[in-house]
Order: structure tokens, then sequence, then C-alpha cells
């Protein structure tokens, strides 16, 4: 029997640390010109900017092809990697961002915009894709305008038949599908924090890789039966299991921000900063820098020092 659930004592504890912490906490800097449009930039530019960049953030590196490369101003991988040479594109070429442009976007424009040296984005046919999807529905339903699709939304992140939120209108782009919505919360992260969407309901955290990494081992979200020895060992997980188990991840997250008063945005920064620092994947975590290294169940267990689920098939995440 399969078991899959929150452990709420371990949410308190973790509240109690980030309340008492709270001025510490990084936060993402959404203005860092390396990966993002700069402060004075035209807002439809910057909206559309954000819309593609994380339509195509999802698993940029696979088991022996790493997505890093170092550029003249420095190295970066992963994400970064994808963001600045985003940002570079940006300000080299702003109209690949222009509906018409990507309703029209090549496998090989695609590759080029996002590979440096060696490192090449995988699945450049799906992102090609989702990129085509965006840009052609971008013109057929929101009339080429992404703040026509906020406008729409009336700062609701979610809404009713009626009167549908940004969540709601995003779903009809293939890369915002998601039903756990990883890409549409990263994405309405970014516009409230870049102070274009002000919402009047609350967001959930951007359940990514990351922080399902951390959950696991901070006891957060409880596995047991076959699924956790599927974690355990590395055995990628099914669909319907992917699923379950990121929808557990992101309401013990929710539950968490509830608890220690926080904004869920910064929440979901600090872990995700968190899960690439200090509680990494393939590199011994710091348990030292852990602000929960007193009842980390991982620390004190070594069978929760798992790496994360492992799910390849999907843009989602």
């Amino acid at each position: 029997m399969e078991v899959v659930g929150v452990d709420e004592t371990i949410v308190e504890r973790v509240a109690r640390v980030l309340r008492n912490n709270k001025p510490e906490l990084p936060r993402l800097n959404l203005f860092d010109g390396r990966f993002y449009p700069p402060r004075d930039a035209d807002r439809e530019t910057a909206l559309r900017y954000f819309l593609v960049m994380v339509a195509m953030d999802h698993r940029l590196s696979r088991p022996g092809r790493p997505y890093e490369a170092c550029l003249d101003d420095g190295c970066y991988k992963g994400a970064d990697l994808l963001y600045r040479l985003g940002s570079k594109m940006l300000r080299e070429d702003p109209l690949f961002f222009s509906p018409e442009r990507l309703a029209k976007v090549t496998i090989e424009e695609v590759k080029r915009a996002f590979s440096a040296g060696s490192a090449e984005p995988p699945d450049a046919e799906v992102r090609a894709m989702l990129l085509r999807d965006l840009g052609y529905k971008l013109i057929k339903l929101y009339d080429g305008s992404v703040s026509r699709i906020l406008e729409l939304a009336s700062n609701r992140v979610r809404g009713t038949l009626l009167e549908p939120g940004l969540a709601d209108l995003l779903r009809v782009f293939r890369a915002y599908e998601d039903p756990v919505e990883k890409k549409t919360m990263l994405f309405v992260k970014f516009i409230v924090g870049r102070g274009y969407f002000q919402p009047v309901d609350e967001l959930d955290v951007a359940v990514d890789n990351h922080l399902c990494r951390v959950a696991y081992r901070l006891g957060l979200v409880t596995v047991s039966g076959p699924l956790w020895r599927k974690i355990k060992e590395g055995v990628e997980v099914t669909y319907d299991e992917d699923v379950l188990l990121r929808l557990v991840v992101r309401r013990a997250y929710k539950l968490l921000a509830t608890r220690s008063g926080l904004d869920p945005a910064l929440v979901d920064d600090y872990f995700w900063i968190m899960g690439r620092t200090t509680c990494t994947r393939d590199e011994p975590p710091r348990c030292d820098k852990c602000l929960f290294k007193g009842f980390c169940m991982a620390r004190k267990n070594s069978a929760f020092m798992v790496k994360e689920h492992v799910y390849y098939n999907t843009w989602y995440y």
C-alpha cells in the first residue's frame, strides 16, 4: 500500500525556523539584468519574455548531458544558463519573443538561441513546439498581447467559470497545461515580483525538482510502500504517481507558508535556492549551512537522503 502525506509536525518546526530567520532569507533578484529584462523594459516586452522563458524552463540537464557553459561574463548552468541566453537574445533580437515569430519558430532557431559551447537544450523539438503553440494561440485568442491575458484575469490567480483567473487563462497553452501548475506559478511569481500583477488571492509554490527533494529529505512529505522504493532506487515513476507526489508537495509548502506567515513566493525562492546551493542533488549536501539540521530526517537517517523522484518524459518541470 502506498501512502503519501504531509507531516504537520515537521511543517510546524520548519515554519518556526523560517519565522525566526525571515530577515535573512535570500530572495531572487528579478531585476538582475543578466537573467531578466532591464528595470525600464517596456511592460509588454517583459511580459512576453517571462511567458516564453518559463514555457521552456524544464529539465535542462539529463544524465550525462549537463546544460552548462562558460560565457564572457562567467560560467552558468541549468536555469541560469537558459535565462542568461534568453536575456542576451532579448537585447540582440527582441522580436524573437513576438507572437508572430514564435508561431513560426524552428527547432534550429531554438537551438541557436539557447545553446552555448557544447551545451544545447535537450528536446529542442519539444521546446520549439511549445513556443509555436504559444505564439499561435496568443494571436488567435489574446490579440497577440500578454497584457490582454492579465487584463482578463483582473488580478485573480484563479477564478470561476464566468470570471477566469490567470491560471485558467494560461491553461490553453500546452506549456502551461500542467495539473500541478509549476510553470504557471513560476510565471505568476515573476510578474508579481516585477510589479505587473497584483493578485487578490494567494499563489502556490512552483513545485520543481529542488522543492520535491528538500520536502522528502526534511520530512515535510512522507512516502511509503512501493512508491518510496522507487524514489530511493531512482526508478522512474508513472505520470499518475508524479502528479500525486507533486500535489502533496505543493500542499506541504502551502501549509508551510500559512503557518510561517510568509509570502508563498518567498517560501518558493528560499527552498529553490536552498536546493541549488545547500541541499544539492549530486554533491554532498552542506548540512552545516542548513537552518533545519537539528531535525532534518535525512541528517538523522541516511535512508531519507534521496535525490528526488524521477520522471523524465515531461515538459511540465
